[in-house]
């Protein structure tokens, strides 16, 4: 039976590659100076590209997760100091107008808040939390849901209840003071806890003009009800923030344009400011396109320093072993041999430092990350593009010292040696 003759030149592509991995193997631990250096260059430099990939993504990730917890179907109206420390605001927001825009955009629900923060107390030591007081249909605009009890009613606020729900953490605390657990004191104000929120995911800063609410921490009584409630109607009650839902994105996106032609006055644009998730989404995006470019460039410069510094090694390694490659061009090696030995150096040196610098990159990563956000480290297709980069640089590293020794003349470095 004839044998396959393209079975035969895989056979021995196959034997040839073994073999140079086999010499290129043995010739990194000969010379264990050089190849500590490669490694540890190689490493070090994936282990930045890491690290730089996953704040990259982690930011991104919190950015998005932000906005998406803001709700992108949603408008915000929001109060802004921009005077000097004590001065009052010219351009006070106040549920009125709240109350206008409503009448000019088609929004299903409206919810205004007003925030601080302030401390409590309920049988134990004082406890600092943010501080809400709202009006309006919470659980239909942030999809807030109970754990127990229930969410503010209509009637709390109407008639300025003295009644509170706390978020899942001040939940825990009040469990620690059964005796005190539905009381909780503001001041010189108590208020009775009808309710415990779900958990909702939260992230550590607002984005762009939107304000964090951290409703896992906190105390919110009905507006109005709070300690240092003004005498100020109900029609036009100050307060820090206003948000309107909407059915979909791109009516919150319509409203968005028209609130801003709404608030034009100087004293108002001054003081108050709109902001939509979905246009600070599109804003950043834009933002992020020329970031990545910075990304990209500050880890093509770091691969090709890493290149720049193993190949000059393997090509000094070439210049020390020359009467080797002579010897073995004497004995019958060709010059695509001595090629193929090099480029296994070369990818040698890549997977393993690579992988070495992959490894301490994600360690790094974990142990440096916010254990508050959540996400993960790096997501699974950057691992595998960082690890195919790996494979590039080694292959890139091992090009010129692999020229350079195939050039070599063998009876010159046998005489020379």
């Amino acid at each position: 039976m004839l044998s396959n003759p393209k079975s035969k030149i895989q056979n021995l592509k196959s034997a040839q590659v073994a073999r140079a991995v086999e010499v290129g193997l043995e010739a990194l631990r000969c010379d264990p100076v050089r190849t500590r250096a490669a490694l540890v260059a190689m490493a070090i430099a994936m282990a930045i590209v890491v690290c730089l990939t996953t704040l990259v993504e982690r930011g991104r990730a919190a950015t998005i997760r932000a906005l998406e917890q803001a709700g992108l179907k949603n408008l915000y109206l929001v109060q802004r100091h921009a005077g000097p420390p004590g001065a009052l605001p010219s351009g006070r927001l106040t549920t009125a107008d709240a109350d206008k825009l409503l009448a000019l955009v088609p929004a299903r629900a409206v919810v205004a808040i007003s925030m601080k923060t302030a401390t409590w107390t309920a049988g134990g030591p004082p406890v600092a939390s943010p501080f809400y007081a709202v009006a309006g249909p919470v659980r239909e605009v942030f999809g807030m849901k109970a754990r127990s009890g229930r969410l503010l009613a209509p009637l709390d606020v109407e008639r300025k209840l003295p009644h509170a729900v706390v978020g899942v953490e001040v939940g825990r605390i009040l469990a620690r003071h059964p005796a005190a657990a539905s009381i909780v004191s503001v001041g010189r104000q108590s208020y009775q806890v009808v309710g415990t929120l779900e958990e909702t995911a939260v992230e550590s800063a607002s984005s762009g003009d939107i304000p964090s609410l951290d409703w896992n921490r906190a105390v919110v009584v009905p507006l109005g009800a709070e300690t240092d409630a003004g005498d100020a109607p109900d029609a036009r009650y100050p307060i820090d923030v206003a948000v309107l839902a909407f059915d979909d994105a791109a009516s919150a996106d319509e409203a968005a344009r028209l609130a801003e032609r709404f608030f034009s006055s100087p004293a108002a644009r001054a003081e108050v400011r709109v902001a939509s998730p979905i246009q600070t989404l599109r804003q950043y995006k834009q933002t992020r396109r020329t970031f990545d470019r910075i990304v990209w460039i500050v880890g093509l410069l770091t691969a090709l320093s890493a290149v720049a510094g193993i190949s000059n090694l393997l090509t000094a390694s070439v210049v020390a072993r020359s009467r080797e490659i002579g010897l073995r061009r004497a004995v019958g090696a060709r010059s695509s041999d001595i090629v193929l030995q090099f480029q296994a150096e070369g990818l040698l040196l890549g997977v393993l430092g690579g992988g070495a610098g992959l490894a301490a990159g994600v360690l790094i990563s974990l142990a440096t990350i916010d254990r508050s956000a959540s996400g993960s480290s790096l997501s699974l297709v950057s691992f595998s593009g960082l690890a195919l980069a790996c494979v590039a640089i080694g292959i890139a590293t091992g090009i010129r010292p692999s020229l350079r020794a195939s050039r070599i003349d063998p009876a010159q470095a046998l005489r020379e040696g």
